[in-house]
């Protein structure tokens, strides 16, 4: 059973995936950032570079966005365009734009300046793409082009019917705001990732889907009404409550940040990242077992296998990952070792490949990066340490204040509270996210003073109550 937490908070706002109430994803989204790939704008071209085939574009945003152009786009400076975002900005470089608008669906992806019937290459079972390609013709007469995703597999013409008219009457919407007003407008924001990832992957093993945020309740319920109306009453509204600690989220999010993580058998991982791949060492700690010294190894390294994977996943690995498995005579055991282990990562959604074993007996396997990995956001680097060590990042403290102030606000009648904190912490926040504590403050009517202590432990947050 599949359960879905989603804990909005001012800063942030997260999504952890329990299957069976054990922590499977999570994933983060700093609101800071503020994310725009996949909008729709109305730009205005500010200038056009024959030479290079590309025009710079205002979007309103600070910087002018970037657009590659083909040599049959006829653009000129100060005409109106529809764009879409498929780059965010990055340092000094604007956004990069794309004229080819695509609306994503459940089903399909709908792309209404193309004409062409494709189909993702993870659907890989003949007769099935056959059906949907039939499907999909037996319903598009307008020469609409359409991308079947993966999560189509096993859908009803009714489904894709529902799907393609939904997403044209987004379109129909988008076009008639391009046509009201002047300048550049945002015409369409794509869904926050909690939305997205309900709107792909919702399925019949859902439990309970859980948020604490009375506006994302109501904007889920109207998209679960749309996905099936079955599932309406799966979401649970635990209005500003930490619905991270119901939930038993905050104590497996501990354990997936640290470096040792313990087995059942009382085996154990050692996992560290270096600069250029992260090391996962295999060990067979307390697990001495009762059986022949052989067999307790290999056991150790197939639970070890699960767990990795699952780590993986959880923490968001990517790249170069080097496993040091317990030594095993046995060549069979090696590859059924191997075979656990692949087929462990193919229940990610995150192609990575298992490279094999070295003569070392290392195995080393490749995983595609499409995220920060969790730590980035829970961590940073300890100034005192050098860099050897992370401690508790100052979005964490951020996260945790407001957390604090919800308990408050929910069991207490205190109006004014002071927050005793790290003095470097304080001036970080100071610095960078002065806003958001002035919008924790006005979302739970409570006055927060914060003060900084330079004999205050660096993760630590007092509370004092004033009348």
């Amino acid at each position: 059973m599949k359960d879905i937490i989603i804990e909005s908070l001012i800063s942030s706002q997260k999504v952890a995936v329990l299957e069976d109430n054990k922590l499977s994803e999570i994933y983060i989204e700093d609101n800071k950032k503020n994310k725009k790939v996949s909008n729709i704008y109305r730009g205005i071209v500010k200038k056009v570079l024959p030479g290079i085939e590309a025009c710079f574009v205002d979007i309103g945003f600070d910087r002018l966005a970037y657009l590659q152009l083909k040599k049959e786009d006829n653009i000129k400076a100060g005409q109106e365009i529809m764009v879409q975002v498929n780059k965010e900005e990055v340092g000094n470089k604007g956004a990069k734009l794309n004229l080819e608008i695509s609306l994503s669906g459940r089903y399909i992806v709908y792309i209404p300046s193309n004409d062409r019937i494709t189909m993702s290459n993870k659907i890989t079972d003949e007769k099935e793409r056959f059906r949907l390609k039939k499907l999909a013709k037996s319903i598009i007469k307008d020469n609409t082009g359409i991308i079947i995703r993966t999560e189509a597999v096993g859908c009803s013409l009714e489904d894709l019917k529902d799907d393609i008219e939904n997403l044209k009457s987004q379109y129909e919407v988008i076009l008639k705001e391009f046509k009201l007003g002047i300048g550049p407008k945002l015409l369409y924001k794509s869904l926050d990732f909690a939305s997205k990832y309900i709107k792909d992957y919702i399925s019949e093993d859902l439990g309970k889907i859980v948020t604490n945020d009375e506006k994302k309740y109501n904007e889920l319920k109207e998209l679960l009404k749309y996905i099936d109306k079955k599932y309406v009453g799966k979401i649970i509204l635990e209005k500003n409550k930490d619905v991270f600690d119901i939930y038993n989220v905050n104590s497996q999010i501990q354990k997936c940040l640290n470096k040792k993580v313990w087995l059942s058998s009382g085996g154990y991982l050692i996992i560290e990242k270096t600069e250029a791949l992260t090391v996962i060492d295999v060990n067979t700690g307390k697990n001495i077992g009762d059986i022949k010294l052989r067999d307790t190894i290999y056991k150790t390294n197939l639970e070890a296998a699960i767990e990795i994977a699952r780590q993986i996943k959880i923490r968001d690995i990517s790249g170069i990952i080097i496993i040091d498995f317990i030594d095993m005579e046995k060549e069979s055991q090696k590859r059924e070792l191997i075979k656990v282990l692949e087929s462990e990562l193919n229940k990610d959604k995150r192609k990575s490949k298992v490279l094999g074993m070295t003569k070392l007996g290392l195995v080393e396997i490749a995983r595609r990066r499409e995220k920060d990995p969790i730590y980035n956001y829970y961590l940073d680097e300890c100034n005192l340490c050098k860099g050897d060590s992370f401690v508790i990042s100052t979005k964490t403290i951020i996260d945790n204040i407001e957390k604090e102030t919800m308990r408050i606000k929910e069991h207490t009648s205190y109006n004014n509270i002071t927050i005793e904190i790290n003095k470097k912490v304080y001036e970080d926040i100071n610095k960078n996210f002065e806003d958001i504590i002035k919008s924790i403050s006005k979302k739970y009517s409570i006055n927060l003073e914060l003060k900084g202590l330079p004999e205050i432990n660096i993760e630590k947050v007092n509370i004092i109550y004033n009348s």
